[in-house]
């Protein structure tokens, strides 16, 4: 019996088309050009770079005030009593705040889990110690030589705590032009202090804002952690530095009791006594800008704002800088251009390339 006519139209009607398409043929005319960066991005970029200039500054001029109330109440006593006003205000500023109770809830958390270690909240004897430094030779070296010196440490280290990852974000490996960078950095505090008068003295008190720039790096990147580990909440992050840094301080007072008596202070400007009002600041513009733009460009900003803070205090302090702190300015710009990341690039650039999928179609599936 015939099969009815109805059936055997649905079975054509049914028949795939394998025959295949010709492939798009590309737009003939003018490429489109592309659309504008949005302004709240171009705003989340330049804010928090602003904000890192704006907290090196900061530190340029907590240099000098650390630096005076040192000479007329002692280095130590001037190191311990910026971190003390420091720590009596951002504790006074938990009456204001709000979401301190989950912040500190959250960094428990991660402590006990062990995500996150304790020396991740030591940040503060890392400034501690550069606030004691400030009281120790920046009145000696001024603040050009003095910053050129410690953001010289800062920016060679950087390098150091991107490499090791240190910080929050992936690490980014140290290229040759990142070493260039730090070498340079070197070569740009070394040029001021070789025409300086008592060559040999000056270029061992250098030595130790050097190392309390390579410490301020790493205070920024555990200081970067305690943040993050806090659900990016920057008040235990700035609490717990100056009270790590006013533990140093106690320490360092007791052991010169023990060897020495205290220098008896003498009076000063009420302005000697702001630095740790300027600490608050410094602190609180690195936890912020870190956790946007990350421990490498937020350094770069600090630096920024370091160098032409200094340049611009000395001359108002009666200290203008000279032809080599200028030249040392210069260089050291450079170093910070070398040891930044290139343009548009992500913190994973400077990881190898992936290796290609074994499970996409073509040559490679089957391993054919």
């Amino acid at each position: 019996m015939p099969l009815p006519h109805t059936s055997r139209s649905h079975t054509q009607d049914t028949t795939t088309d394998t025959t295949p398409e010709p492939p798009a043929r590309p737009p003939t005319g003018p490429p489109t050009p592309p659309a504008a960066e949005p302004v709240g991005t171009v705003r989340a970029r330049v804010l928090p770079l602003a904000g890192a200039v704006t907290g090196g500054a900061a530190l340029a001029l907590e240099s000098v005030v650390n630096g005076r109330l040192g000479g007329h109440t002692g280095s130590v006593s001037a190191a311990a009593w910026s971190n003390t006003l420091s720590l009596a205000v951002t504790a006074l500023a938990a009456a204001f705040l709000t979401g301190l109770r989950p912040a500190f809830s959250a960094l428990r958390a991660r402590l006990r889990s062990g995500t996150l270690r304790l020396r991740h909240c030591l940040g503060g004897v890392a400034g501690g110690s550069m606030v004691l430094t400030q009281a120790l030779t920046a009145a000696a070296l001024g603040p050009a030589s003095y910053t050129l010196a410690l953001v010289s440490g800062q920016t060679l280290c950087g390098v150091l705590v991107d490499h090791l990852g240190l910080g929050p974000g992936a690490p980014r490996r140290a290229t040759r032009r990142r070493l260039l960078g730090g070498l340079l950095a070197v070569c740009a505090v070394a040029l001021p202090m070789l025409g300086a008068p008592g060559e040999g003295h000056t270029v061992a008190l250098a030595a130790l804002p050097f190392l309390a720039g390579c410490a301020l790096s790493w205070q920024m990147a555990v200081n970067g952690k305690v943040d993050e580990a806090a659900g990016r909440h920057p008040y235990p992050a700035v609490l717990l530095s100056f009270a790590a840094g006013c533990a140093l301080m106690v320490a360092a007072l007791a052991v010169l009791a023990a060897l020495s008596r205290l220098p008896r202070p003498q009076p000063g400007p009420l302005w000697h006594y702001t630095g740790g009002l300027l600490g608050c600041a410094v602190v609180l513009s690195a936890v912020l800008t870190v956790r946007r733009i990350g421990v490498l460009a937020a350094g770069l900003g600090m630096i920024t704002g370091q160098v032409l803070g200094s340049l611009a205090l000395g001359p108002l302090l009666g200290q203008p800088p000279a032809g080599p702190a200028l030249a040392g300015a210069v260089l050291l710009i450079g170093a910070a251009v070398l040891a930044a990341p290139a343009t548009g690039r992500s913190r994973t650039a400077d990881a190898p390339p992936p290796r290609p999928d074994r499970t996409a179609d073509g040559p490679e599936r089957g391993g054919n």
